[in-house]
């Protein structure tokens, strides 16, 4: 038995300190898979206390160790500097692979992968917002992110209003897929990037980008992005179509009167409360039953404030 599995028999038996003295002496010996499992640990916070910089030091030492999980989380927290040590984008740009590399440099960025152009927008409707922007991803951008999100399909959840637990609803009966910090690597972080710039929000302020899919038969009953309570609303939305060649599927605002299908690439934005903050009921939208090919949509909720990473607190070491 390795040092790792060792050290988790210790956790599961509830002997926690022993085992944390056990993979923090095997990462100062060099051991790739223990530096592995306390990074992981010091990502979730369930048993130790959560540190994302240092479970970004240890995903990097792993990665240097030859583990090969370890270096697209590392990647990624050098890309978007989770962790509070900053943003090392050159440094993540340097170890990407050949295609990712090759849609970084389609991108037009800055050195801290931050967007140098502005977004074309059309204006749908004026008051509550709700905005077109045509072209927003590149047909190779579509396909790369179908490419990731499809392996990784499951069925959708939504917030129950009651107890603000994700659960299963006949409401939404999609498939989908989300993209935490920890697997966004720099093409999707330059993504999000492009996104916060597009509707004047920072970049902390955005829920991780999920990808839904929709089959013939599957919808998303009529809804509100809003949350029902809380102190860090969702404020917008933004949905940008990733595939062509479904049929209907349109997203549809029935108390504005107006539809939205759009081609690959093109995106929309819209907000979520009104001028008090506060949940618009104009708002409600729903994505109508597709009734052939696959409809697959990029979508990201923007927060009124940055979120919250910090984890549980509480925890030892």
């Amino acid at each position: 038995m390795n040092t790792a599995d060792r050290a988790e028999a210790l956790a599961q038996q509830g002997r926690i300190a022993e085992a944390f003295q056990l993979l923090t002496s095997a990462v100062a010996a060099s051991d790739g898979l223990a530096a592995l499992t306390l990074a992981d640990w010091r990502m979730s916070g369930a048993l130790i206390r959560r540190d994302l910089g240092e479970a970004r030091r240890l995903y990097g030492l792993a990665a240097a160790q030859g583990i090969a999980e370890a270096a697209p989380v590392h990647i990624a927290m050098l890309a978007n500097g989770a962790g509070g040590s900053g943003r090392h984008w050159a440094e993540a740009l340097a170890m990407l692979d050949s295609p990712q590399a090759a849609l970084i440099a389609a991108m037009a960025l800055d050195a801290q992968g931050d967007p140098l152009e502005q977004t074309a927008r059309e204006v749908l409707h004026d008051a509550p917002r709700i905005e077109r922007l045509p072209g927003f991803l590149s047909a190779d951008e579509c396909r790369y992110l179908a490419d990731i999100a499809l392996p990784r399909l499951a069925p959708s959840v939504v917030v129950d209003p009651r107890t603000g637990r994700q659960l299963q609803d006949p409401v939404r009966n999609a498939t989908s897929t989300g993209f935490p910090f920890v697997l966004e690597d720099p093409v999707l972080h330059a993504i999000n990037r492009r996104i916060a710039a597009a509707t004047a929000t920072s970049y902390d302020q955005g829920e991780p980008a999920q990808v839904l899919s929709y089959v013939p038969g599957q919808e998303y009953k009529l809804h509100s992005d809003a949350l029902p309570g809380g102190d860090n609303q969702r404020i917008a939305t933004v949905l940008v179509t990733l595939s062509d060649g479904f049929s209907s599927g349109t997203t549809s605002f029935p108390r504005l009167g107006l539809e939205w299908t759009g081609k690959a690439g093109d995106a929309l934005f819209f907000a979520n409360t009104d001028g008090q903050g506060r949940p618009d009921p104009a708002m409600w939208h729903a994505g109508l039953p597709v009734t052939a090919g696959r409809k697959l949509l990029l979508s990201k909720w923007i927060r009124e404030k940055p979120l919250d990473l910090s984890g549980p607190p509480g925890r030892p070491f």
